[in-house]
């Protein structure tokens, strides 16, 4: 209860309100509304074409519960989400009570996750990755009680296969394979020997192959019989794209692994502390015991060799590692665990006192930070509104007026001083020995800037309006109705698909010039790019036809400018 009273309302703040700007959530959203809309269950689409490149349950279930409400609204589609990184927090937990005789661990662990900026984010979208990051955390969680209480480990490993198989489902097998490569590792160190730790995590891949090979087996008939293709060419394409050379798309891989320290942001000083703590000889009383020291050990084998694996997809982002956050929690948990259990007369080394320092002065600094720049943004939202200013400083800090507006400056200001009062009281309660209650202050804080800052982001008007829907919805009014056709390798952008509110079909010019054929006094629209080779296929079409073309509309989106053509029949 604690757990979802802490991360419920960091998950929740204007959930729904906003428009859906996310790439990576509207290649979900649009077929979600295109499964219960047009029955497209058994094979999402896109646009109304085939979309094989991601498995189906995170369709399947925002789609069910749309079909169940009669409603695409955002709230609908992303309460699973919400819902799914509430258990990804509870799995945390419970794999921290598992390993430790002390709860303790597990709800510092999950705490710290529930007020990750990265984890908030990703747990707020109606997209793949928290599907496929919960249902992977629950699945080693039932290998992890399989193998330390043998009292029916085969039904333990039975609901481990049934999870990993839903997170296959999910994302496919990348995900879970970045946490059960280095758990293979841990049991090698450390249950080399117990046969039935092995039986156990056989029985859990033997079923999750049952729970997801079906899926495989039926779009790839249907496929087949329906398209005349083969699914199976296309996933064994795809995934030799993904293990393709690294390249130099999104970040580098060198800062791959050192922006981690920065999306568990605000617990950055204490993972930086929990990826050195196995290494070094602990000085808690009660010292750890032997099945702590091996869990500690297995959340640092997952974080750190899991974050190697993503060496190998060629494009890197921060959802990549998502499967992750929960044991880097769990590491923060063992750090506060750790100074928890310390003696009140037991010296503190240096690197000590500099964690503890370090998490006091973020917390008070953050709040400093905010205080200042409440009159600096004031200031550089005026100096640019007379046009006056060449500052770019000021002119960035203009840009986060919006974000001040929602609280107010008297809100901010409160926020401000309550982060440098939490921060003071981190302090003193770190250095008196009490880190419980240091621990309860440096949270408390954190869910207090986190929740500023998203509600400031997620109220904001920038949030709440996107660049696609007005001219989307202007476009298909000049449309009159018509089908909107779009030419085969120009795809329009997914703002345009999603606000559109109807599958735009891609047609070759050979088809485009068919359809024209056959409705000879119909006017024919056309979405597309007035470059080349666009430009010349419709040109190839307007003679082809001898219909007069004219442009109606243009979308101009940052990415490229999409142009609707209206081909007027001949004489017209």
């Amino acid at each position: 209860m604690l757990i979802a009273l802490y991360a419920l309302p960091l998950f929740l703040i204007c959930l729904g309100t906003g428009a859906a700007r996310d790439m990576m959530e509207l290649f979900n959203l649009i077929p979600v509304r295109e499964a219960f809309r047009d029955g497209h269950w058994l094979i999402p689409t896109l646009g109304g074409l085939p979309r094989l490149v991601k498995p189906p349950l995170p369709v399947w279930i925002p789609a069910g519960l749309a079909a169940l409400f009669h409603s695409d609204n955002l709230w609908i589609l992303r309460i699973p989400s919400v819902l799914l990184g509430l258990a990804t927090c509870w799995g945390t937990y419970a794999i921290g009570c598992v390993t430790s005789r002390d709860r303790r661990l597990g709800l510092f662990a999950a705490l710290a996750l529930a007020s990750m900026v990265v984890f908030i984010r990703q747990s707020r979208l109606a997209s793949y990755d928290i599907y496929a990051t919960a249902f992977t955390t629950l699945g080693l969680l039932a290998l992890l009680v399989a193998a330390e209480r043998p009292q029916r480990w085969w039904l333990w490993s039975s609901a481990a296969g049934v999870a990993l198989g839903l997170s296959v489902l999910s994302k496919g097998p990348v995900p879970p394979m970045y946490v059960l490569l280095p758990y293979g590792i841990w049991l090698l160190r450390y249950h080399v020997r117990e046969v039935r730790v092995w039986w156990g995590l056989g029985l859990a891949l033997l079923v999750s192959v049952a729970v997801f090979l079906p899926w495989l087996v039926a779009v790839n008939q249907q496929y087949h019989a329906q398209y005349g293709g083969n699914a199976w060419a296309i996933w064994t394409r795809q995934f030799v794209r993904y293990v393709a050379a690294p390249g130099r798309q999104y970040e580098q891989t060198r800062w791959y692994y050192l922006a981690m320290v920065g999306w568990v942001f605000p617990w950055t000083p204490a993972i930086i502390a929990g990826l050195a703590m196995p290494f070094f000889p602990t000085r808690s009383d009660p010292a750890p015991t032997s099945q702590e020291r091996r869990g500690r050990w297995l959340f640092w084998l997952i974080l750190v060799l899991g974050l190697a694996l993503l060496t190998i997809p060629h494009q890197k982002k921060q959802r990549y590692a998502l499967q992750q956050f929960p044991f880097a929690a769990l590491l923060i948990g063992a750090v506060w665990q750790e100074f928890a259990r310390l003696r009140k007369e037991s010296p503190l080394e240096a690197p000590a006192k500099i964690l503890l320092a370090a998490q006091a002065i973020l917390m008070a600094g953050i709040g400093i930070g905010i205080a200042v720049l409440i009159p600096l943004i004031l200031f550089a939202h005026r100096a640019s509104s007379f046009q006056t200013s060449p500052w770019t400083l000021m002119q960035t800090l203009a840009v986060l007026r919006p974000g001040l507006a929602v609280l107010g400056p008297v809100g901010w200001g409160l926020l401000a001083m309550l982060l440098m009062a939490l921060g003071v009281g981190v302090w003193r309660w770190q250095f008196q020995r009490r880190f419980n209650r240091a621990f309860l202050a440096y949270a408390a804080a954190g869910w207090l800037f986190m929740f500023g800052c998203y509600w400031a982001y997620a109220a904001g008007k920038g949030y709440q309006v996107s660049r696609y829907r007005k001219p989307t919805k202007q476009m298909v009014q000049l449309a009159g109705g018509h089908t909107i056709y779009t030419l085969t390798g120009d795809e329009p952008w997914l703002g345009v698909l999603y606000y559109a509110n109807e599958i735009l079909p891609q047609v070759t010019p050979a088809e485009l010039r068919a359809i024209a054929a056959k409705n000879p006094q119909q006017p024919i629209f056309v979405l597309t790019r007035d470059k080349p080779p666009f430009k010349a296929d419709i040109a190839g079409v307007r003679r082809a036809t001898r219909r007069h073309g004219r442009v109606l509309d243009r979308i101009n989106d940052g990415h490229y400018r999409q142009t609707l053509f209206e081909l007027l029949p001949a004489g017209s």
